[in-house]
């Protein structure tokens, strides 16, 4: 079975602790690209949610690596509510906001 992993920083992947999901991994700007890297290489995750801030500084290989990747998946999240209904719908192909 495929699992969430959260990487970012220690304000980011509190939420997602509280959430009950176990796999975080906490990154500063120094080291925000070889975490990532290495949580990417890890067959265990299905899906990898990283904050925009942090997808800010890394390099244009990894972005791109990130962009093409499909397993795992990886989702930039930040900024307005629509851009991440959009991002999720995309991604898992449900509009969890709908209501009806």
């Amino acid at each position: 079975m495929m699992q969430i992993a959260a990487v970012g920083s220690d304000a980011f992947i509190i939420g997602f602790r509280l959430a009950g999901i176990d796999n975080v991994f906490s990154a500063t700007v120094d080291n925000i690209e070889s975490t990532l890297k290495s949580v990417m290489s890890d067959q265990r995750f299905g899906i990898i949610v990283v904050h925009n801030d942090e997808v800010r500084h890394i390099s244009g290989a990894t972005k791109d690596m990130m962009l093409q990747s499909i397993k795992p998946v990886l989702i930039q999240i930040g900024g307005e509510e629509g851009e991440l209904r959009r991002k999720v719908k995309a991604t898992i192909g449900v509009d969890l906001y709908k209501t009806s």
